[in-house]
């Protein structure tokens, strides 16, 4: 290498550093970035937003505490980021945003007002969770969580993929629920998010979670703050039905990715009534849009074993031995129940008009000639038929 050519390379490598330390790479400095984690959406008055933005900031020992900053009554969530800017002095990224929480009177509104700009946004992923609070977001983001001081990470915790295998809820993100509010059914469903009413506290005594509403006290014992095991649906982004758990559990069974949950089933033996917990492996699982002489059917194909974890009646030896064999009279009872719950979610969610198995859409592609005459009254008109089968373990 010549004399001018080694000048130029310590030149070259010269500049680049002046570049990295005065920042010129355009490298965003974290001492004046906000870290949001998540986003609370609540309806304030004259169709504005009340937007709240939950901040990692870390402390000394590297760990993350949790600050929370509220704009009030802004037009759009846009503008609400913007001001956080302004009233934090920091510039507010969402790239790490997983979470977006929707405050229950927002619900009473096409939530896709706020949603908008989310799906605007090239920073927010499409796959960020998205769920539906029971009172205000900005109250549930506030919850101490018994993990940390996050309360979105004890949020997505019970928002996880394992909960959701286990049908315990209906997970939902930002993705899938645009995709249902743009589908030819205009529908889609959120889980609706509980503080737990009794969480213990460190010091052992019950009380409810945070002292207030929507408020957080630390937890003893790894015990959930949050419950989401009911599921809000939608029709033209409002909400219009709640499934309760049971429900919920059902729709999962049947439609979703779950391949194993616990359920109970209650058998009347003789005077007494019984109540037996089992654990149920789904094997096989269809459903399909057909046409019987004009009439819509929807045709549920279950199939699935089960196993008796326990049971409010004392057992005899020989039936703690033999637990993975199942009476047939206790399968019986588990294929009614299914079924009973399975009808009843589909009832709720037709009578309010959400389109909870994606109906039209079904009608749309495979019978299109069939699309316009029933695509009205496709709802109220569809006939429900479940084949569910369950077998004992062994």
């Amino acid at each position: 290498m010549n004399r001018l050519a080694r000048k130029a390379l310590l030149f070259a490598a010269g500049l680049l550093l002046l570049l990295f330390f005065t920042n010129n790479f355009g490298l965003i400095d974290i001492q004046k970035t906000a870290i949001v984690t998540a986003i609370g959406i609540d309806a304030a008055e004259g169709g504005r937003f009340d937007v709240t933005a939950q901040i990692a900031v870390p402390d000394a020992s590297g760990a993350d505490t949790a600050g929370n900053v509220t704009v009030r009554g802004t037009e759009t969530v846009g503008g609400a980021v913007a001001e956080l800017n302004r009233k934090t002095g920091w510039f507010p990224t969402l790239v790490h945003c997983s979470l977006i929480l929707l405050g229950e009177n927002i619900a009473k509104q096409d939530v896709f007002r706020a949603l908008d700009y989310f799906l605007r946004s090239e920073y927010v992923e499409d796959s960020c969770l998205v769920a539906l609070c029971e009172g205000s977001a900005a109250d549930t983001l506030g919850a101490n969580s018994p993990i940390g001081d996050l309360a979105s990470a004890a949020i997505e915790k019970v928002l996880s993929a394992e909960a959701q295998k286990t049908g315990l809820v209906c997970v939902t993100n930002l993705r899938d629920f645009a995709k249902g509010y743009f589908s030819e059914g205009k529908s889609g469903f959120l889980p609706r998010l509980s503080p737990l009413q009794q969480a213990k506290s460190e010091g052992g005594s019950g009380q409810s979670v945070g002292g207030q509403e929507g408020g957080g006290g630390k937890a003893g014992g790894g015990e959930n703050v949050f419950d989401a095991s009911r599921t809000a649906l939608f029709a033209r982004g409002r909400q219009v039905a709640l499934l309760e758990t049971e429900e919920t559990l059902a729709y999962n069974l049947a439609v979703s990715g779950t391949d194993m949950a616990y359920g109970d089933v209650r058998l009347q033996e003789g005077e007494e009534e019984v109540v037996y917990h089992l654990k149920m492996n789904i094997g096989k699982k269809s459903r399909r849009l057909r046409l019987q002489g004009g009439e819509p059917v929807l045709e549920f194909h279950i199939r699935a074993r089960a196993q008796v974890v326990d049971a409010s009646k004392a057992g005899t030896r020989t039936e703690i031995a033999e637990t993975a064999i199942v009476p047939d009279a206790v399968l019986r009872a588990a294929e009614a129940r299914f079924e009973e719950e399975l009808r009843a979610a589909a009832d709720k969610a037709h009578a309010g008009g959400c389109d909870l198995f994606a109906l039209r859409q079904e009608l749309h592609r495979f019978h299109p000639r069939e699309y316009e005459a029933l695509q009205g009254n496709l709802l109220d008109a569809v006939r429900i038929v479940c084949d569910i089968r369950f077998e004992t373990m062994r």
